[in-house]
């Protein structure tokens, strides 16, 4: 995944040398004064790791050093003879020909000035090789992206028995291995799904009371001691109340809130049994105002409305109004930005637009109604791969938290239709649309992040949005570009590395096409994804028959990988992060 080429030591002279600079030895540095440290680059390729040498270290190198023209540096010429007392120390080929292979296995390549870089020239007229100061990974990143890889990096089955669809998913903040999700069954209701090893395996359990129907949300406290879910329930034959539950033991079970009032482990934000599609957002930035502020949006018989927590879900404010007659919808999304400030946006099918709304006072009071885009498409519409439950336009949002060039940027994406819609499947295109605001939601630009020229052959749909704290923009969907009837499915992402402008080539996450759903509720109204610390996690409905059968196999799925990778996409391979967790010795 992101394989890109990798720059290594003895490549020809001719394709280096203009990458090539001397490094700037300063002596300084160095922890002996007696060293003369800038002389090290005569025997080796600098690497800032020498200046931890002392004489009596230089001392076990041999008499013709510099002519050994290996491209490892003096610091671990060094360690290989303390580790190799008996080593010669007269004649060529002292140091073994894996020894430039043992040297970036072990540290990932020549640090300097707090960067890690792979590749070296020789200059056969100084006689010494020169780090190319090119593609240089940050050590910090690079050991989180070391640490990431050790997370899931591929596909894993949630759900069993068969008969999910619907799902979110939640990483810890500050412990990847784990990991809450929930889903729209199987066998009816809510379940719920707990991972300690980063998704590769899940536990399933039921919330209590019972009672549970459907669309699920998930989300962590700030400090990941409190677990988060919100589902509908008590419904009658159509409508349905909003209930939250809160987790005390990484989602394992679902009872918290009984330590507050025994007895009573949920609290019921609705009770006119009208309410539907509801999601849930929790301020978690370090420096906001309001962190751990929970946010709660849905729609009541279309109308868009709001509720919040400020004591970690134990008491929640009288439903708040956000839409208005031809701004009604359904399908809501929140986020919060580095001030606290709360955005809530929604798809109003009437007036076929994305709206948007901002509060400033943590939810107390929302700006006006502002126009993200229009839409070709009105609610959802039907497609080949979805000619039954229908397509469905909703809104999934984020902000980038992080420091980058793009930071407290609000990011919305949706699917919709290429053209005016009909009820003929077979006309219709759907594709995926991300806005971006860099000015607080005043103003927004629209992109898509994925090959156009194919709109009339290929469907996307179900999408979702996350950005990581280095600034990186995901999206996922399904993708029907393997199946020209535009009726199986696969899993693909795409991200963008400059704020939502430009996109990466959509690649392939899931490794079996899933058939078309012969039923109808397909493929269900959305999928999930998380980020947190390097790791990106999709969650979505699969219809891979395990068992090789020719029977429908709905199930949830995930589809983890390395979010890091984006920003080392001109240097390394998801293997070679493994090097650079080490440590300066």
């Amino acid at each position: 995944m992101y394989r890109a080429r990798i720059f290594v030591a003895g490549l020809a002279l001719g394709l280096l040398s203009s990458l090539a600079q001397a490094q700037q030895v300063v002596p300084t540095r160095g922890v002996d004064s007696r060293v003369d440290y800038p002389a090290l680059k005569k025997i080796g390729p600098w690497d800032d790791r020498n200046y931890q040498l002392t004489l009596e270290d230089l001392q076990l190198l041999a008499p013709n050093e510099q002519d050994q023209k290996d491209p490892i540096p003096a610091f671990y010429r060094v360690l290989i003879r303390k580790e190799s007392p008996g080593m010669r120390r007269t004649g060529p080929a002292q140091y073994g020909r894996a020894a430039l292979n043992l040297f970036l296995a072990r540290y990932g390549g020549y640090l300097v000035d707090g960067k890690v870089y792979r590749g070296t020239s020789y200059s056969h007229e100084t006689g010494q090789f020169e780090v190319v100061l090119r593609d240089g990974l940050d050590r910090e990143l690079a050991a989180r992206a070391a640490e990431a890889a050790d997370a899931i990096d591929g596909e894993a089955r949630v759900t069993s028995p068969v008969g999910a669809a619907e799902s979110a998913i939640a990483i810890h903040p500050t412990n990847t291995n784990l990991v809450i999700a929930s889903t729209n069954g199987p066998a009816g209701g809510q379940k719920m799904h707990w991972s300690a090893n980063g998704g590769s395996t899940w536990t399933q359990v039921s919330l209590p009371l019972g009672g549970t129907c459907c669309d699920p949300t998930v989300e962590w406290s700030s400090d990941g001691t409190k677990a988060y879910t919100v589902t509908l329930g008590g419904c009658g034959a159509n409508l349905c109340n909003v209930w939250v539950y809160r987790s005390g033991d990484n989602g394992a079970t679902w009872t918290d809130l009984q330590t507050i009032t025994p007895g009573d482990p949920r609290r019921e934000v609705t009770s006119a049994g009208n309410s539907d599609k509801e999601y849930l957002h929790v301020d978690r930035y370090s420096a906001s105002p309001r962190k751990d502020n929970l946010y709660l949006c849905w729609d009541e018989n279309n109308t868009m409305e709001l509720s919040r927590s400020t004591d970690l879900a134990n008491t929640w404010t009288a439903p708040q109004v956000i839409s208005t007659g031809a701004d009604d919808g359904i399908g809501c999304d929140l986020t919060t930005d580095k001030s606290g400030n709360l955005y809530y946006f929604w798809p109003a099918f009437n007036t076929q637009a994305i709206r948007m709304r901002k509060s400033t006072d943590g939810g107390a009071t929302f700006g006006s109604t502002i126009t993200v885009a229009s839409t070709q498409g009105s609610f959802d519409f039907p497609i080949p791969s979805f000619e039954n439950r229908h397509a469905f336009i909703y809104t999934a949002a984020d902000v980038d938290l992080g420091n980058g060039p793009f930071a407290n940027s609000i990011y919305v994406s949706w699917l919709d239709s290429s053209a005016p819609t009909t009820g003929n499947p077979n006309t219709n295109h759907s594709r995926i649309q991300v806005a971006y605001s860099r000015d607080g939601g005043a103003t927004w630009t629209v992109r898509t992040p994925h090959p156009t020229a194919d709109i009339s052959t290929v469907d996307r749909f179900n999408p979702w949005l996350s950005v990581t704290g280095e600034g990186v923009v995901h999206v996922m969907f399904y993708d029907t570009q393997l199946d020209n009837t535009r009726a199986a499915a696969d899993l693909y992402h795409s991200f963008s590395t400059d704020g939502g402008d430009t996109w990466s080539t959509p690649e392939r996450l899931t490794t079996v096409s899933s058939p078309h759903i012969e039923d109808g509720f397909q493929w269900g109204d959305y999928n999930g994804m998380s980020a947190s610390q390097g790791e990106l996690l999709p969650i979505f409905t699969d219809n891979r028959n395990e068992g090789g059968g020719g029977t429908d196999s709905v199930d949830v799925y995930v589809a983890g990988f390395n979010s890091l990778m984006p920003l080392f996409a001109d240097g390394f391979e998801t293997g070679d992060l493994t090097a650079w967790a080490l440590t300066v010795p």
